[in-house]
């Protein structure tokens, strides 16, 4: 609620593209416009400690929509749009029986949705149409606007009721409190300048994602005197360059995309023609994991177009810690952690190459001592957050272990969120009674920086070796015609029950040559990995499952292709 207040008196404005169109308002203006929104929901019988969910692809009423429920003292739960490989039906069955267990109050339905309202109303949700209510809002006296009753929330109710994204198992609820906001976005600004960051936001992430709503939305309409830049993900989904032809056309200062993204960006940008990155700050990149040879192919592909490397800043974060978690020093760039690759897969420990040269200079007494050892590039993620620890930790014991010993990544801290009440026994595992929360994910830390190596549940065992998915994928998308962000590998067994797993990779592509795609893609992963994948499946564009927030599936995909 403060962070509202703060911007209904700021003079900086929020730009919506759509298409072809542009609007603009003030801060100040958009707030006046949701305290009509949140009069007009009160005159509906919205309480305070209610609930609202939007679901509507129309950027400017739904922001609108819900600042207004903010300001009634209602929770705010963003609808994800449907995965590209889901049907209207299943999508529509899906989303009324989540809002149905979350008990909303409320369900605001706006383009293109509104044919579905008849559908939503046989359910126990209240449904509206969003355009009525902003319409309605809008033509509001002056005097019943004044008999909005400005509600009393308290730090430890309800602001953000967030779906999380589901890669490994179904999508929960977590229930963010004002003080896990408070305190996050706090902690993103320290993290990222201050009062002297950056000052003109532009995002195109989902607002239905932890990522655009809080490091999108909230963290510009908290920091005085920034403008913000909205356009939606449908937007940049049809022509992705427009997201940094947008920046450079309104000299943005901040931006944030998963790693997809930039590795995207990284193919395009040399096919562009001259754009002006020169204004960026700041480039966050999250959401997924974060490759080395990523960073360093965007940099490379920018950098001619006047960006500064030191803006591209790698961070981990995650839904049930509000948003940020760790973020690499503001204005340092990327940095990696090189390491001996069979050590980290077979024992667990992250050597860093410049290390096993002295040791094995000094120690060879063979040939095989003085291999050349195979390396593992891993993104450094920086420190934690202000008001978070992170802690790495033995899976069979929960102890705690030492630097450079792969182990479960747990975090705790003033940003770690409650689990919505119907998701209490499901998240109940991932939690200690120290507070410590289990976030799924394996790694380590050097130095108080935490460095990622994967998703617990996805990891490929072969021959006593951990073979990190990320890798596979990354090694199949230097190939020509597979599209970048859209590979998945996982584990294949064989009909022989006794024999042992094998590594299977399934990319997209348009290119029709599949036998000429699946030899080079076994080369690649042979040469990048040392083992060579027993299938490739080579797919049509938009066959592998993801997640709503564009994170694929592997255990999913594993299933349709095996079953």
């Amino acid at each position: 609620m403060e962070v509202i207040d703060r911007a209904a008196v700021d003079s900086k404005t929020v730009t919506f593209l759509a298409g072809e169109s542009t609007e603009r308002v003030t801060w100040a203006q958009l707030c006046e416009e949701g305290r009509a929104v949140a009069a007009a929901l009160q005159t509906r019988g919205l309480q305070p400690g209610g609930s609202v969910a939007i679901m509507s692809l129309a950027l400017r009423q739904s922001v609108t929509a819900a600042i207004g429920s903010w300001l009634s003292g209602a929770s705010v739960t963003f609808v994800p749009t449907p995965a590209r490989t889901m049907n209207l039906e299943t999508y529509l069955a899906i989303t009324r029986t989540r809002l149905e267990r979350l008990g909303i109050s409320l369900l605001l339905i706006g383009s293109p949705w509104e044919e579905a309202i008849s559908s939503f109303r046989q359910g126990r949700v209240t449904v509206e149409r969003l355009e009525q209510v902003i319409h309605e809002a809008y033509v509001l006296s002056p005097q019943q606007v004044d008999n909005y009753e400005v509600p009393v929330v308290r730090l430890e109710d309800t602001a953000v009721l967030q779906l999380t994204s589901g890669t490994t198992s179904r999508p929960r609820a977590v229930r963010v409190s004002h003080a896990n906001l408070a305190a996050n976005i706090a902690a993103i600004m320290s993290a990222t300048g201050g009062e002297t960051g950056p000052r003109r936001m532009l995002s195109w992430l989902p607002l239905f994602h932890d990522m655009g709503l809080v490091g999108g939305l909230m963290l510009p309409m908290a920091r005085s005197n920034c403008d913000l830049v909205l356009f939606s993900p449908q937007d940049y989904l049809a022509r992705p360059m427009t997201w940094l032809q947008h920046v450079s056309f309104y000299k943005a200062t901040s931006t944030a995309a998963p790693a997809s993204a930039y590795a995207l960006a990284a193919r395009l940008l040399p096919r562009t023609p001259r754009l002006d990155l020169s204004t960026v700050r700041l480039a966050l990149c999250g959401g997924d994991m974060i490759a080395p040879e990523v960073m360093d192919s965007f940099i490379a592909a920018a950098k001619p177009h006047g960006f500064d490397p030191c803006a591209l800043t790698p961070a981990y974060g995650l839904a049930e810690a509000t948003l940020a978690v760790t973020m690499s020093p503001f204005g340092r760039g990327p940095r990696s952690d090189d390491v001996d690759a069979e050590i980290l897969e077979q024992r667990g420990r992250a050597v860093p190459i410049k290390d096993m040269a002295v040791t094995q200079e000094s120690r060879a007494t063979s040939y095989l001592d003085m291999r050349c050892p195979r390396v593992h590039r891993l993104s450094m993620l920086g420190r934690p957050v202000d008001g978070t620890d992170v802690r790495i930790v033995d899976e069979s014991t929960g102890s705690v272990i030492a630097d450079r010993t792969v182990g479960h990544v747990e975090v705790r801290g003033l940003s770690v969120a409650e689990p919505f009440r119907a998701d209490v026994v499901d998240q109940a595992a991932g939690r200690t009674t120290a507070g410590w929360f289990r976030t799924g994910d394996i790694g380590y830390l050097v130095e108080g920086e935490l460095v990622l190596t994967g998703r617990a549940k996805d990891i490929i065992i072969l021959g006593g070796r951990n073979i990190y998915p990320d890798d596979v994928e990354q090694a199949a998308e230097d190939v020509a015609d597979v599209r970048s962000g859209n590979s998945v590998a996982f584990a294949i067994r064989s009909s022989d029950r006794h024999a042992e797993e094998g590594l299977a990779v399934a990319v997209e592509s348009r290119s029709t040559d599949h036998d000429r795609l699946r030899a080079e893609i076994t080369a690649s992963v042979q040469a990048r990995l040392g083992v060579s994948p027993r299938a490739v499946f080579v797919l049509e564009p938009g066959s592998i499952p993801k997640t709503s927030s564009g994170k694929v599936q592997r255990q999913l995909t594993a299933r349709r292709l095996t079953s």
